[in-house]
């Protein structure tokens, strides 16, 4: 949620964000539900921040 909260305002609607949990993997991606727009806006440091890795997590 912190990494949500420093890319968009407070009062952004954060129940337009979808993200897919690979247990096994122990990897956490971008779903494809999440609008495009938000997206966009969260994939060039999702990866690093949540994962640790630069591997592209958008579904």
């Amino acid at each position: 949620m912190r990494f949500l909260l420093s890319r968009f305002d407070v009062d952004a609607d954060f129940t337009n964000f979808y993200f897919d949990v690979n247990v096994d993997k122990q990897w956490v991606s971008i779903s494809d539900k999440t609008p495009k727009e938000y997206a966009i806006k969260i994939s060039p440091d999702f990866d690093q921040a949540i994962n640790g890795s630069s591997f592209s997590s958008v579904a």
